[in-house]
């Protein structure tokens, strides 16, 4: 993940614990970060819905769970700040963001070749030899595509999202 950037947020936090690097990280480095990490999850998203090998747990679910872990990151950092030491250029990256980060779950939510490795591991789940825990994250899962507007059609997601 270390990149050829001066942002922090994009370079591996060497911190005691790996907290962030609070006394670098400035407001003006969110937006290129998200950006970054944006493009990121969804090469990890394309990876995982144009696979060729039959879904799996571990291909499908474990691998969503591993993707976006950069934009994860960036996002808890940034709406802890926003929420306990916000300023007013915070603010205007967070009204910058919020239409774009939205924008971006919708797609995820409603990526039709994702859903469909989603729903068919979900259709299996009785024959599948899942570990309690591994069953109800893909109960879960599902769970968030579909109340996400995964199963509307095209023109009803378009308004949901």
């Amino acid at each position: 993940m270390t990149l050829t950037t001066p942002n922090p947020l994009l370079q591996p936090w060497t911190t005691p614990h790996g907290l962030p690097p609070f006394q670098s990280v400035r407001a003006e480095h969110f937006a290129p970060a998200f950006e970054v990490a944006l493009v990121e999850h969804l090469a990890d998203i394309a990876r995982i819905s144009g696979s060729a090998q039959a879904p799996s747990f571990e291909n499908t679910i474990a691998a969503l769970d591993r993707g976006g872990r950069l934009l994860d990151r960036i996002a808890a950092l940034f709406y802890n700040l926003t929420a306990s030491e916000t300023s007013p250029t915070l603010q205007a990256v967070e009204r910058e963001m919020a239409p774009r980060l939205a924008a971006h779950n919708n797609s995820v939510y409603t990526n039709r070749a994702l859903f469909a490795r989603i729903d068919a591991l979900h259709e299996q789940r009785g024959t599948l030899e899942l570990s309690a825990e591994q069953r109800r994250v893909l109960e879960r899962v599902h769970f968030d595509f579909v109340r996400a507007g995964a199963r509307l059609d095209p023109a009803a997601q378009l308004r949901y999202g």
